[in-house]
């Protein structure tokens, strides 16, 4: 019996150690020949870049202020073309004209799909939802990071780099956790509301919800 709480106490410190490390590999940028695609977007990161946030914009304003920061951040081609919204592909998700969606990658023979919806009030933009897919492979995990640093700045240009990293971890994505449903959390900073759900399907984590809304409460 000993044998046993002895086993099962190894594999939950074993379990703590994987979430964590996780999260640490999601969001922090490793040397990688694979990942040459992202490692260009930290070098200009290093610096502060200069954009304009799209949230309270009109649509079409904010697909443009978000090509212009991407094209800010790297020159790298295949970068510019991942990450950039191609305003052709930017598609109405209900008749109510109130949610754009647009899927990245989508000329990419993955099964791998982030995808992005842009809320909308009277023709404003007013909130993101974007879900990324989560995969054992470092190219992801740091597309997944850019992507999340891309939506901060998107919703808020008052912050800087530092600002925009602690937004990643004041919301819980750096945290310690026993089972993947723990993960996440949520945080309003200047009047912007972020929060990060897991998309669990059998006690597997499948995906990342990543949501920012103007907070009118």
């Amino acid at each position: 019996m000993e044998e046993k709480l002895d086993e099962s106490e190894k594999y939950i410190r074993k379990m703590k150690k994987f979430y964590s490390l996780f999260f640490i590999l999601l969001l922090v940028a490793c040397s990688s020949s694979e990942s040459s695609e992202v490692e260009s977007t930290d070098e200009n990161q290093s610096e502060e870049i200069v954009f304009e946030q799209g949230f309270g914009k009109s649509p079409s304003d904010f697909v443009s202020n978000w090509n212009k920061l991407v094209s800010e951040i790297s020159s790298d081609e295949e970068t510019l073309s991942y990450f950039s919204i191609n305003p052709d592909n930017v598609q109405w998700a209900s008749t109510d004209r109130n949610i754009l969606f647009y899927q990245f990658g989508i000329n990419e023979n993955t099964q791998y799909a982030f995808v992005l919806n842009i809320l909308i009030e009277d023709d404003i933009v007013e909130g993101i939802e974007f879900f990324s897919p989560v995969a054992n492979d470092e190219v992801t995990n740091q597309r997944t990071r850019l992507f999340f640093l891309i939506i901060i700045a998107m919703s808020d240009d008052t912050l800087d780099k530092e600002g925009r990293e602690s937004v990643l971890s004041k919301v819980g994505l750096y945290d310690e956790v026993e089972n993947p449903n723990q993960i996440g959390g949520g945080v309003t900073i200047n009047k912007i509301r972020y929060i990060v759900e897991p998309l669990v399907d059998r006690g597997v984590l499948r995906g990342i919800n990543f949501y920012s809304t103007n907070d009118t409460e």
